[in-house]
Parts: C-alpha cells; sequence; structure tokens
C-alpha cells in the first residue's frame, strides 16, 4: 500500500508586481550578472525540453506561449496545467521566457517547457503525484526536470521515480528548500533534494553571497541566483520572488 506524503512550496517571498503594460524589456540582475548575452552567441537553448514539475503554468502568458510544449495536470487530470497559484509560471520564465521588446528574457529564452502540474493552488499536492509527474516527464520527451518542491523525509516512490530519471541521462534539477524564519543557517536539505541522484540548487544574492533563506547541506551542489528574481507570473503580469525555488531554474 502506498501512503500519500504531503509535500508543499518552499516558503518564498513576493515584490512588486507589474502588468505588461508597465513593462518594457527588464533584464534581470541573474541574467546580467554572468553574461549570459554572450553565451546565447553559442547557444540559447535550441532543441531542450525542460520538465517544469510545480503548480502549471500560464499557458497564455506572451512571454511563454511560443515556448510550452503540451504538459500534465495530476493535480486534475481532466483539466489543462493552468497555473493557478503563480508560482510554476514565475519557474518557467526564469527558464524560457521569449527575448521580445517586452516583459523580460529567461536563461535560454528558445528552449522549451513542458508544464508539469503536481500542486494546488496553495502550493501543495502529495508526493504521488511528483513521482508521476517525473515518469511522465521522462516518457513524453524531456530532456531536464525542474522541481522547486519537497518535503523534510524520503519516499521511496518518488526516490524510484528519480532513479528511473536518472538510468534515462535525464537531469533532476531540485530547489534545495528555505530556511524557516529566523532560522538563517539550516544544514539539511530538503527531499527530493536531499538524494544522491537529484542536483540540489541553493540560493546566492546580486553579491554572490548565500542568501540567508538558503538551506545547505552535504548534498548541496551548486548556489545560483535566487534573490529577487524577476519573472513571469499569470494573467500577463510579472513579478521579483526570492527563493530557493528562483534558483533551481537559473541552474
Amino acid at each position: 500500500k502506498i501512503t500519500k506524503v504531503a509535500c508543499k512550496l518552499p516558503p518564498y517571498e513576493v515584490e512588486e508586481i507589474y502588468t505588461l503594460e508597465e513593462v518594457l524589456q527588464r533584464v534581470g540582475w541573474n541574467i546580467t550578472a554572468f553574461n549570459l548575452p554572450a553565451a546565447w552567441a553559442v547557444t540559447q537553448g535550441e532543441g531542450v525540453t525542460v520538465a517544469v514539475i510545480d503548480t502549471g503554468c500560464d499557458l497564455d502568458h506572451p512571454d511563454l506561449v511560443g515556448n510550452l510544449v503540451p504538459g500534465k495536470n495530476f493535480v486534475d487530470p481532466s483539466q489543462p496545467p493552468e497555473d493557478d497559484n503563480q508560482h510554476g509560471t514565475h519557474v518557467a520564465g526564469t527558464i524560457c521566457a521569449l527575448n521580445k521588446d517586452i516583459g523580460m528574457v529567461g536563461v535560454a529564452p528558445m528552449c522549451k517547457v513542458m508544464p508539469i502540474k503536481v500542486l494546488n493552488a496553495m502550493g501543495g499536492g502529495n508526493m504521488t503525484n511528483v513521482a508521476n509527474g517525473i515518469i511522465y516527464a521522462v516518457d513524453h520527451g524531456a530532456d531536464i526536470i525542474c522541481m522547486s518542491l519537497g518535503c523534510r523525509r524520503p519516499v521511496a516512490e518518488v526516490h524510484r521515480a528519480i532513479q528511473y530519471a536518472d538510468s534515462k541521462g535525464i537531469p533532476v534539477f531540485v530547489a534545495a528548500g528555505n530556511a524557516t524564519k529566523g532560522n538563517t543557517y539550516t544544514k539539511e536539505l530538503f527531499y527530493p533534494a536531499n538524494y544522491q541522484e537529484t542536483i540540489a540548487i541553493g540560493s546566492i544574492d546580486e553579491s554572490f553571497n548565500r542568501s540567508d533563506f538558503s538551506n545547505t547541506g552535504l548534498e548541496l551542489d551548486f548556489m545560483a541566483p535566487g534573490k529577487k528574481i524577476f519573472s513571469t507570473v499569470p494573467d500577463n503580469w510579472y513579478a521579483f520572488l526570492s527563493g530557493t525555488s528562483q534558483a533551481g531554474p537559473f541552474a
């Protein structure tokens, strides 16, 4: 018998929110600090599909619609993987927002995102759906899997799904998790970031220091920009969010 273990988004902070009409193209510090435009001369992510296992995605956002491929809704299989939170849309934009005159630009503006919804409007869900989402991504052509979610204990079915992805040569990037308020140094990553087969991502700020909310631990693999990241949110809007969730898609 499989017990459904609850999972959720790591805590994250929302700052200013902008409408489409208010935004000419903004290039976030996470793009300029690493001089990604120079890397785009070599590749902009062409031919790569990233499965974003999260709250879904705004399927009509003008900065995303040209780079989305069909995904799946595991919360309500009768519906498309539409984002009723905002988190998944923000992650997707960080990865693949189109490079045009308005809005923002993603890390790999010519790659594709496969939205897989496993979390509800409150950012909660269960690890059974996460495991099924990983398997779906592997079986439907994802080249990379990105997850910014987790729980505090291991779940065997999720670990098996990650091992399945690993056996197919598909890397799984996972947010390390955020320390609880007032605890600025946590030495244990959340699962599934804590599995050896995943690539666990912590957060740095604009000064390249560890963000005060970012978990650490022996299984931490990389640090990436996660503080005050500008990206897409539903209904043609944009926002600054902070958290290890924002670092995962950059890596």
